[in-house]
Parts: structure tokens; sequence; C-alpha cells
């Protein structure tokens, strides 16, 4: 479809006339008092406990992480710096690489309990018991041992499995041993949670409106927080998020791109921080059986990419909106490893060139039938491929999210130009992202990874057979097994080549298709001083506890 840019441009107008008007924004909220900000958020956890699959969400982290605390943490600059730890951790052998730490003596759980070792080995313990639906058990399970000498811990990894990312492992958030002891972990911190390491802790949750967090007074490991609460308040409709942030219901908001922040920028009561992060948008393909056979086939695939004019969704909804100044500012993402401005970007995925001639080219010499004789806006003709069915794809995303249901709208009209069908399967975002994601019962699913600068040395976790997060399925056993070489290889510029090496492999599967390094966005009212946007998962309330609000 989208044979011509002007098309583009009249959905994406007809689509701003609509955020003029929203609906109210949350159901009864309690009144913001003074001491207190109201932080929106377009997702809601599906429960409190982030160490497993079910809470794996930036929603999730945003809300806990100030609340369980991580031994570092990443700053604004994506640097790890101590937060509860007393320094950073030190290497104190090779091989078998074996790394300590410390606690502070001052840290401490807001029982009054002190922060030991030991919480970091129940930790351990909690993370590698299959009983539990740990999200990732990557590098722990290459962990040999762990010594508790009391505030301290040494962590000493097997023979020849030297994890690359030991630094931020180490630094999790520890569990406090005497909660988590003889607890079903599933269901641990499901609705509440009664305990904290960080400078606020969890007071109360009214599922579907808002969560609330009070300072934590028992919080002495850094600075206290100079707020009294902040409630995180869920209001899954865009235009209704940037109302509350109009209408001071809301004073803060970590928004996805939207269209709406283009006007925002212009209003003097806001302060508008953007910039590039370790996030990308993308495609993924299921190869599992519940998705869809065609989509095993390579050459279906090859068809996919080439039909989607991944530079003309850019220029439409973020260059031409205003999300950013220019299309240097955001280049369509060649790499599924490396974001553009990390040092070693290597551009695999450039070979596959939007070309709706050849979508179709490719499909009749595949002896598929049904499909268009050429490129047609109002095409319905749906190829049907031998032993594959008919190319209908199910199309899951989140509800709600204005821009990503205009990037489905544009993809879904590129590719059905050329005889490829997208069904819209959207939800919400616990349902999507905690039950149909690691189902692998979708065919293509479009989402955002969040990560840090440790994020390409544990690639294997994503794109290696078996990864504890390949929910696509995919497996390239030559790709996979450098994908594993290279997380234990301490050397930067070698993990780098085997890196590169399996990605060229990954681009010629097309087992997921890169859009962009979506930029990060930062909106606060002039009155809350303090938010500064961070470029990782770690999220904008990393530094939460410094907020004031006049």
């Amino acid at each position: 479809m989208r044979t011509r840019s002007f098309l583009l441009v009249t959905v994406v107008a007809a689509f701003v006339a609509s955020l003029v008007v929203g609906a109210p924004a949350t159901g009864h909220p309690e009144r913001i008092a003074a001491g207190t900000v109201a932080f929106g958020h377009d997702q809601e956890p599906a429960t409190l406990n982030f160490y497993l699959t079910e809470g794996n969400s930036f929603a999730t982290s945003l809300a806990i992480a100030p609340v369980l605390s991580g031994g570092m943490i990443f700053d604004q600059n994506a640097k790890l710096v101590p937060l509860l730890f007393d320094g950073a951790p030190r290497i104190v052998r090779a091989n078998p690489l074996t790394v300590t730490f410390r606690y502070k003596a001052n840290a401490k759980w807001s029982d009054g309990r002190q922060i030991t070792g030991r919480d970091f080995l129940a930790t351990y313990r909690t993370i590698m018991n299959p009983n539990w639906d740990i999200t990732s058990r990557e590098g722990w399970e290459d962990i040999a041992a762990v010594r508790v000498n009391g505030k301290g811990a040494t962590v000493t990894f097997k023979k020849g499995r030297s994890f690359a990312a030991w630094d931020a492992l180490v630094a999790t958030s520890p569990m406090p041993a005497h909660k988590v002891a003889g607890r079903n972990f599933n269901d641990l911190w499901r609705d509440s949670l009664d305990i904290a390491s960080g400078p606020f802790r969890f007071v109360s949750w009214q599922r579907g409106t808002q969560l609330v967090l009070a300072r934590n007074n028992a919080f002495t490991a850094g600075p206290k927080a100079k707020l009294d609460r902040v409630v995180f308040r869920f209001i899954p409709s865009t235009p209704s998020l940037f109302q509350a942030l109009e209408s001071d219901e809301i004073q803060v908001a970590e928004p996805q791109p939207q269209l709406q922040i283009a006007e925002i920028r212009k209003n003097s009561r806001f302060r508008v921080q953007s910039g590039p992060g370790y996030l990308w948008e993308h495609l993924d393909i299921q190869f599992g059986a519940k998705g869809h056979p065609a989509l095993r086939r390579p050459y279906v695939r090859h068809a996919l990419i080439t039909g989607i004019n991944r530079a003309q969704i850019r220029e439409a909804l973020y260059v031409r909106t205003g999300l950013v100044a220019s299309a240097k500012e955001l280049p369509v993402l060649q790499s599924h490893i490396f974001k553009t401005f990390e040092q070693y970007y290597v551009p695999h995925w450039r070979k596959w060139s939007f070309s709706q001639a050849k979508v179709i080219q490719m499909l009749t010499a595949r002896n598929c039938t049904g499909g268009p004789s050429r490129p047609a806006a109002n095409n319905n003709d749906i190829w049907t491929c031998p032993n594959v069915g008919k190319l209908s794809f199910r199309f899951t995303t989140t509800s709600g999210n204005q821009l990503r249901g205009l990037t489905f709208e544009i993809a879904q009209r590129q590719l059905r130009s050329v005889g490829i069908e997208l069904l819209p399967r959207f939800g919400p975002a616990g349902t999507v992202f905690g039950q149909v994601l690691p189902s692998g019962d979708w065919d293509i699913f479009m989402f955002t990874w969040l990560g840090g600068p440790t994020s390409s040395a544990t690639s294997f976790g994503l794109y290696g057979c078996g990864g504890d997060q390949n929910y696509m399925n995919y497996c390239n056993r030559k790709a996979s097994n450098l994908l594993q070489k290279a997380q234990f290889t301490p050397d930067p510029k070698a993990r780098a080549a085997l890196l590169n090496r399996a990605e060229a492999m990954m681009a010629t599967d097309v087992m997921s298709v890169p859009m962009y390094v979506r930029p990060g966005f930062l909106i606060n009212n002039t009155n809350v001083k303090g938010p500064v946007l961070n470029p990782t998962q770690q999220g904008s309330t990393w530094n939460m506890q410094g907020w004031t609000v006049g």
C-alpha cells in the first residue's frame, strides 16, 4: 500500500484532529496533597514482583525500583553508580572470574534489619529455583558459588563462563532473605509489598487507577526522599494522558513517543527532555508452533521486511509531526544488537530496502497465488502460498498507544498493497506482555525492548536458541553459538566482533524487523524540580528521592 506519501499525511492529519479531546484520565483518584507528585503512565504493572516474567515491564520497574533498590543503578549518563553498595564491586580473580562487593553499613531494610550478603545469596537461590517463573536466569546460571562474609559477598563464576555483564548482575536489587524464605515466590508481592530497601515504600494500589508510594523514613543508605508521596496514575489512553498533564491531574510523565509531545513543547508550563536511549522498537516474528506456518519460510519473512517502508513510517510519524527535528536525528535502525549511537554498530539490515515490486516477484517465484500483479493502494487480493496457506497474520501490540496504532495502520496498508494481510490483535499491556508474548501464541509482535550499555553482551537471552527471553522461538545454531561465546568474552572489541558475525546471519534470517532507536521523553510541570531523563531501563524514577514540588 502507501505508494504515495501524501496518503500518510492524510492519515496522520486525521489522527491529529482527534487528539483535541479525550475521556477523563482516571476513575476516582485521590486528591493530590502538598509534598506529593502524581506520575502518569500509560501502562500498569500486572504484579509488583519485577523478578517474575509477569512483572517484566517498564511500568513495574518505574514504580518498584525506588522501593527495592539495587546495589548499583544506571545514572543519566548510563554509568553504573553505587547505591546500596559501599563502592564499585571488584574483580579479585580473572579465571575463574571472581568478584566481591559489600553493602553499606547503613543499608537497611525498612523493618530495621541490615542488608547483608545473605540477602544476595537468597536472591541467587531464589532466581535459580526452577519452581519460580523468573524472567531470566542468564548469568546467574553461570555462577559456581556465592560466599557470604557479613555485609559482603564474593561471587565465583564457573571456569570459562566469565559473564561479561557481571557488574550489572551483582548490582541486582537484593531480595530480603527473611521475607522470601519459605514463601511461594510466584505469588509474593502480587498486590502489595511490605518491605523496602530504597528511598520510598509501598503504600497502596488501586488496580486500574493508581499506585501510591511514600517516603521511606528508615532509608539511610543515601539522601532521604524530599517528597512525602508519589502517586502513579495509570492512564492507557494517549489523549487522556496529555489531558491529565494539561489539567494538572499529573505533574510528571515518561510517555512513549506520541504526537501530542510536539504541542506540549510549546507550553511554558512544562519542561520536555528528550534524547536517544537504549530503547529499540521492532516487529518480532514468531517461529514456534503457535505462530503462522508461513512465517517459518525465509521467503515470506523476506517479503515482509521488503514490503514495509520503515523510512516512510519514521518520516510520517516522527519527522513531519515534529517529534524529532530531522530524519538524521532518528535513523532507521539496521541492527538488533547495537544502537545507532554505539561504537560497534554495523548496519547489517540495510540490505533489506523497500521495494513493492520485489515483494510481488518474491512471492510469484515461490508459486504463491491470488495476490496482486502490481502494487495498489486499494488492493484486496491476498496471497496464498504452497503448504503454508494465506499470508494473513495476527499483529499484536498494546492498545491505547496512539503512535503505535498509527504505525500498525501504515504498515498494514503498505503490506496490503502487495497482498499481505495484517490483522490487529491489540490488548492491555499487562495481558500482551505478561501472557501473550511469553505464550508464543502470536504471529507478529510490535514492542520496545529497554536495556542499557550491557544489553549487547547479553543478546543470547533474546536471540539465542532457548534464550530466556527469546519469545520468538527463533534458532540459528551458528549464530546462537557466537552469541553465547560473546557473553563470556570480556574484551569489548572481541565481543563485538562475535556479535556482529552472529547478527550478519540473523539479518539474513530476518527473525525480526528493527524499526528505530526510540527517542525517550520525560515531561514535567515546571513546579516539579529534579526529574532527569535516564536513557536506560532504569527509567526516570532513578533519582526520584531528589525531586521537589513547589
